[in-house]
């Protein structure tokens, strides 16, 4: 197959001549803390796409914005001569293709495992938090088991410092940023409150933070917190309240519905 006008390889380029899609409808400002640590790590895995024309961002943009968060002045592109619609609908293409491939969770958990007994570090750079990852290291593969409630064992915990402060407890990024959108919106006003709602599901919590704020904690906030499910101290209680799932599929329904 003969290779599209315009895929020479990347070249480095001043980071503040590109210019971002005005109309990019992904929101990534919350990644780019996580995308600037792998960069920091392992350089650029992959150059930004950018049009020949107008130096226009095709593919790229968290990885630009974490480019210039660390003061690099220069950062790999490959150019394309394509059109301006041709831009755009592969921006969407990018975005949306690099969702339809799932984990082989067996074969990574394999690989992070062997890598883990070399030395290496799995946390910085890689885009796992440290709760995915201990959920990872941890995990095994071992098939529907009907009486998984009652060999639920929960973590010991000890508490290693200060008690965190409240704002450390959760990342409010994506659901603020969803909140301001919905704000601005002319949808009813039934509609915005129901979206409203909705958007409090991207704020990502910090469990291993709550689990510290909890521990220093007074009893009556460490009730609330409870009642809450962001910790589970009495298994029986949780599941009379519904936070335990029955089973191991359910509770795997429940993973993914919180991811």
């Amino acid at each position: 197959m003969t290779p599209r006008k315009g895929t020479a390889a990347a070249t480095w380029e001043p980071a503040e001549s590109l210019v971002p899609w005005e109309s990019n409808p992904r929101i990534n400002d919350h990644a780019v803390a996580t995308i600037a640590s792998s960069i920091e790590r392992f350089g650029f895995g992959a150059p930004i796409i950018a049009r020949t024309e107008d130096r226009m961002v095709i593919a790229g943009h968290t990885r630009l914005k974490a480019a210039l968060s660390l003061g690099h002045d220069k950062v790999p592109v490959r150019f394309l001569d394509i059109t301006r619609q041709e831009a755009e609908a592969l921006a969407i293409a990018d975005n949306k293709t690099g969702e339809i491939a799932d984990w082989d969770e067996a074969a990574l958990v394999a690989v992070l495992k062997g890598l883990k007994t070399t030395g290496v570090d799995l946390l910085d750079g890689l885009g796992f938090t440290s709760q995915e990852m201990s959920k990872l290291l941890e995990s095994l593969h071992q098939g529907p088991d009907p009486d998984y409630t009652h060999k639920i064992k929960g973590p010991l915990y000890l508490p290693r410092g200060d008690q965190p402060e409240v704002e450390s407890l959760c990342d409010e990024t994506k659901s603020a940023a969803l909140l301001t959108e919905i704000a601005k919106s002319e949808a009813p006003d039934d509609v915005k409150r129901f979206l409203e709602l909705a958007a409090h599901r991207h704020t990502v919590f910090d469990y291993e933070q709550i689990a510290e704020y909890y521990a220093h904690a007074p009893k009556p906030v460490q009730d609330l917190m409870e009642n809450s499910a962001l910790v589970i101290i009495d298994f029986d209680k949780a599941i009379e309240q519904g936070f335990v799932k029955l089973s191991k599929t359910l509770a795997g329904v429940f993973d993914h519905e919180r991811a």
